[in-house]
């Protein structure tokens, strides 16, 4: 056979860009690979919301790989790039491209928190609200989670509220507190390690005051709906006892208990005061119409609350008013007349001195 001028070159550029094949695979290799024997320690801070490419460079400027580029790309098509957990890392110089992406998906070994606070008094449409605001979670998500909780075992089965009585079964179980959790932590994680604080809370409750509650007749859920009203009527941590005192006497007495916090709870709207034709809302919550406890809490209830709740103050009060100073504390009264008066003052001074 006659090979001809075009052939041999056609053959001089196959041989030329095999060779070439062959070099960039061999490169590649070495731009994947690491160094034999242990490298240097190299301690990597990955900060929140880092990607591959940012990550990759680090750890080619600090000798941990040889290539960012090369990172970069095998991290994303082993999904590391939408996987990587905030925290700090121990490497070590020379390491391959695959070893060091193993080591990332192992995750840190001090993990990155971050921190959420959730106030006293809040409903858990205000509780999911709030973390939604703090966390990489939405409201939906948080909802959607609520039912895979474990409560405590005194909680009534949840399915056992009457929907149209009751519009939040999960009321009051989302204990309010100042939380720090792991980056990478899910919805349910959160709203469960709240769950756990409120029975941890309960825990704390001398043993002699909760059998004395159940002597009365209060379990550990009436006592979370009595403590939600203690809650949502004073912020003053010296009063707690005593307007608990007021709530217990009512209720032995069998008078309504006509605290406003029900109302405005009823009728789902925050706002300053209560007004005469809010009173006639009908509703298992409005306890200016109905004796008793309402069916549920009304929000959720921090420690301080939960304890005054369980040691009610022994007092004679059966009445209390906002003080006219507005700086949250109350006036207590044993009469109806004494309580009118505490009222007109109020008044008489426009609601609250400025």
């Amino acid at each position: 056979m006659t090979v001809t001028r075009g052939s041999k070159v056609f053959l001089v550029v196959l041989v030329l860009a095999l060779a070439s094949v062959g070099g960039a695979l061999a490169y590649a290799g070495y731009l994947l690979g690491g160094e034999a024997g242990a490298g240097r320690p190299v301690a990597i801070a990955i900060e929140r919301g880092a990607t591959a490419g940012t990550v990759g460079d680090d750890l080619a400027d600090r000798d941990v790989v040889r290539s960012a580029l090369a990172f970069r790309l095998v991290a994303k098509s082993r999904g590391l790039d939408a996987n990587i957990l905030a925290g700090r890392y121990d490497l070590e110089t020379g390491m391959s491209v695959d070893e060091a992406i193993d080591a990332l998906l192992e995750g840190p070994i001090e993990p990155e928190t971050f921190r959420v606070t959730v106030p006293e008094g809040l409903t858990v449409v205000q509780t999911l609200g709030r973390l939604a605001e703090q966390t990489d979670h939405s409201v939906e998500d948080y909802r959607a989670v609520l039912g895979s909780l474990t409560l405590p075992d005194w909680v009534p089965a949840l399915d056992s509220f009457d929907p149209t009585i009751v519009r939040e079964p999960y009321e009051g179980l989302l204990f309010p507190e100042t939380y720090d959790f792991r980056q990478d932590a899910s919805a349910l994680t959160i709203l469960q390690r709240m769950v756990d604080q409120l029975s941890r809370t309960y825990d704390q409750v001398p043993a002699e005051q909760v059998e004395a509650m159940q002597a009365r007749g209060y379990d550990r859920y009436r006592i979370l709906i009595a403590a939600s009203l203690i809650e949502r009527e004073t912020r003053v941590d010296a009063e707690r006892r005593q307007v608990a005192g007021v709530v217990f006497n009512r209720l032995v007495a069998g008078q309504a208990l006509q605290i406003d916090a029900t109302v405005l709870y009823a009728i789902g709207e925050h706002k300053e005061r209560v007004l005469l034709e809010d009173l006639e809302f009908e509703s298992a919550y409005n306890t200016y119409h109905v004796t008793g406890l309402p069916p549920t809490p009304i929000s959720g209830v921090g420690k301080a609350s939960i304890l005054s709740t369980y040691d009610p103050a022994d007092v004679p009060f059966v009445y209390y008013v906002l003080d006219a100073s507005c700086d949250g504390r109350h006036l207590f009264a044993v009469t109806l007349d004494e309580h009118n008066r505490n009222v007109q003052a109020f008044r008489d001074a426009g609601r609250c001195q400025q």
